[in-house]
């Protein structure tokens, strides 16, 4: 359970640093780039310190890092730019809430899967629906169009990103039981983040300057992100994913959507606060 704990905190405390970087105009691009070069580092640092077993990674598990890795990137981009406009409550029960996604694929597409829960599925998609159907808002200053595109498409955008990764991870994960191996996949996946968000970077950054403050929350988020990877690849080598999972993202989705009402007064609306109800209520159906 400590691990179950842990990796609710830390997936809790990059949501949180979002919201942090758009209320304080930090340059979210720099900080991303950051996070992954930290996250990395951590990893091999992480690694060295058990690599009895060698290394433990093939060319699947390498494969799929590579493409985790730019998807982890281009997510983490898409999900600073969703909460910055439509909140910190709308985006995580995006991420969230695209646990339907792995099992899904995984029931299509790897032998001896687990049926899903279609009925549960449904509950989901419609709470996902409702939390994000508000085209008329958005953040002062945004356009009509700027508002439409940060509730619906940008939180769509997370929602797909974050279940297409969770279920490489899974993919990757299956049949690594060798010492060392969370330490070394999560520095795989990083790795191939920092390169692409690196190369990013250097791409659109001709008129940004370096800020320091952007490197400091980079650093913090780059510490959260790697270790909610990283606990959560424990955490279910430890509890049956029936128990960790619904655990983990209904947790996820309380703590957030409560420090955003709270310390950065975010506004549901009723039809949202529903949809955060029927989210928590289809993540349980969705397991047990």
């Amino acid at each position: 359970m400590l691990y179950l704990f842990l990796a609710v905190i830390c997936a809790s405390t990059y949501s949180i640093l979002f919201k942090l970087f758009a209320c304080r105009d930090v340059d979210s691009l720099q900080a991303i780039a950051f996070n992954y070069l930290t996250a990395t580092l951590l990893g091999v640092l992480l690694s060295l310190g058990d690599m009895s077993g060698g290394l433990v990674l093939g060319w699947r598990e390498w494969g799929l890092s590579a493409i985790m890795g730019v998807m982890f990137m281009v997510a983490f981009v898409l999900m600073a730019r969703s909460t910055a406009v439509s909140g910190v409550a709308v985006t995580t029960v995006a991420a969230r809430v695209a646990l339907i996604i792995p099992v899904v694929l995984s029931y299509l597409f790897i032998e001896q899967s687990v049926a899903p829960r279609w009925g549960a599925i449904a509950v989901i998609i419609v709470a996902l629906v409702l939390v994000i159907w508000q085209p008329n808002q958005g953040a002062k200053g945004e356009s009509k169009r700027a508002g439409t595109l940060g509730t619906i498409l940008l939180p769509a955008l997370v929602f797909l990103l974050f279940g297409a990764n969770n279920f490489c991870l899974n993919w990757a994960r299956s049949g690594l039981d060798a010492p060392g191996a969370a330490a070394q996949l999560s520095a795989a996946i990083f790795a191939f983040a920092a390169l692409s968000g690196c190369a990013y970077y250097l791409m659109v950054s001709k008129k940004r300057k370096f800020s320091w403050v952007a490197l400091g929350g980079g650093v913090a988020l780059g510490v959260a992100n790697f270790f909610t990877t990283y606990f959560m690849i424990l955490g279910l080598e430890m509890l049956p994913s029936g128990v960790f999972f619904p655990i983990y993202h209904v947790g996820i989705v309380a703590l957030v959507a409560t420090i955003g009402v709270v310390l950065f007064g975010e506004r549901l609306s009723r039809v949202q606060l529903v949809g955060l109800a029927i989210a928590a209520v289809g993540i349980v159906a969705f397991f047990v």
